[in-house]
């Protein structure tokens, strides 16, 4: 089971539906446990930053998506959750900070990994895209 530890209950209005950078964290995830690669590529920008992860860093989106097929295509995300996202919006750009937590599978080796991620999105063409990615794990 996902979990996502944001926010308490609450009526949902027109603007609660809005995308916003805490639903494109958890997009992100989402399509990460579901190897959805298309997904994950049109919430990418060309210029995407990753440091950290399976790569180590990667610079550019092109570079990331051949390390994410790879990474995917001999994966399983069973479980993952994201708690404590702090979000701090400034204009078109968001930069959101959480404790993240993903159990599953690569091959025959199991995995369970933690850590503090940040996130840096950019507002554009009516949604929320990952413009860099970093991740400190825990021991």
């Amino acid at each position: 089971m996902n979990r996502l530890d944001l926010y308490g209950g609450g009526r949902m209005t027109e603007e609660s539906m809005r995308p916003t950078p805490r639903s494109a964290i958890v997009a992100w995830w989402q399509a990460m446990q579901e190897k959805d690669v298309d997904a994950i590529e049109r919430m990418t920008l060309d210029d995407y930053i990753s440091s950290e992860g399976p790569g180590g860093r990667t610079l550019g989106k092109h570079e990331f998506m051949e390390e994410a097929r790879l990474f995917l295509g001999a994966a399983e995300i069973e479980d993952w959750s994201v708690s404590g996202l702090e979000v701090r919006t400034h204009g078109d750009v968001a930069v959101c900070s959480y404790v993240w937590d993903e159990q599953g599978s690569q091959g025959s080796e199991e995995f369970d990994f933690g850590g503090v991620a940040t996130d840096v999105l950019v507002f554009e063409g009516g949604r929320w895209r990952h413009q860099a990615h970093h991740v400190s794990t825990f021991g």
